[in-house]
């Protein structure tokens, strides 16, 4: 099985050269690494090139002017070939091991529509600070939970056909912050998703990540944000056919407190 990495970079020049080798350092040779440089103005192509010349083959670097990384997203995808896709952004980083136990996830039970595991959250200097484990794959609690609470986007990988099939399934180029939950709520619609209890990724934290910035409240990335998320609610609702207020609140009293149970059944909360 072929593994398609995709990577959207802007101006990560300090941080994409250990993404780039967290990959080709997993032991796990039959793969590719598709890097899109979205308009950087630091050194990031230089970076990257460099890795493009010593690794033919295994790394495709494609530049454009800024567009944002949605597009950047999809533009890696129509360039991939493998059977198995994962998304890692050039600040984070996969952790030794994980491409064997995705492979083997996949080849145990082959009906598999996607597999992905749990996270450790890093520092800008690749520090851990703490573990994160995930809970079981549930629609409904990636409705009413909010799916980028429940899939992490840096440790999923998804089987081919579930992006190609037709219509394609891409990133929503209107969305500059919700666009992971959004596609989770669209790809994994009615699909055999497994979790594997495994740390797959490392997720940096920094000042100038995404995922940071739009937790500044009154800011504009936060109020663009939560705009974005309901949008995602919204249209994950309509999957699941439910249109009663009465309904809909009472769900998302259920599903959260379902996921607090899980967790404590789990043992999350004894890290």
């Amino acid at each position: 099985m072929k593994i398609s990495i995709i990577t959207p970079n802007y101006n990560y020049a300090s941080f994409i050269g250990k993404t780039i080798e967290s990959i080709l350092f997993q032991g796990y040779t039959n793969i590719e690494h598709v890097i899109v440089d979205d308009g950087s103005t630091d050194n990031s192509v230089d970076v990257i090139q460099q890795y493009v010349t010593k690794y033919p083959g295994k790394i495709k670097l494609i530049t454009q002017s800024n567009s944002g990384q949605s597009k950047a997203l999809n533009v890696a995808l129509e360039n991939t070939s493998g059977d198995i896709i994962c998304w890692l952004n050039s600040d984070d980083i996969f952790l030794p091991g994980a491409f064997e136990k995705v492979i083997a996830g996949f080849r145990s039970k082959p009906e598999q529509d996607a597999v992905f595991g749990n996270i450790i959250i890093i520092d800008s200097e690749g520090k851990k600070i703490k573990n994160v484990k995930y809970l079981p794959f549930d629609y409904g609690s990636g409705v009413f939970n909010g799916f980028g609470k429940i899939v992490p986007s840096n440790a999923i990988f998804w089987k081919r056909n579930l992006t190609f099939n037709d219509p394609k399934v891409l990133f929503n180029n209107a969305l500059h912050y919700a666009m992971d939950s959004d596609y989770w709520s669209r790809l994994l619609l009615n699909k055999k998703v497994r979790h594997v209890n495994f740390y797959f990724a490392g997720f940096r934290y920094h000042e100038k990540a995404k995922t940071i910035i739009r937790l500044e409240k009154d800011s504009k990335a936060y109020l663009d944000s939560t705009k974005e998320d309901q949008f995602v609610y919204s249209n994950a609702l309509k999957n699941t056919g439910i249109e009663s207020n009465v309904s809909k609140k009472i769900l998302r009293v259920y599903f959260k407190i379902k996921r607090h149970g899980l967790k404590l059944m789990f043992g999350h909360y004894f890290n």
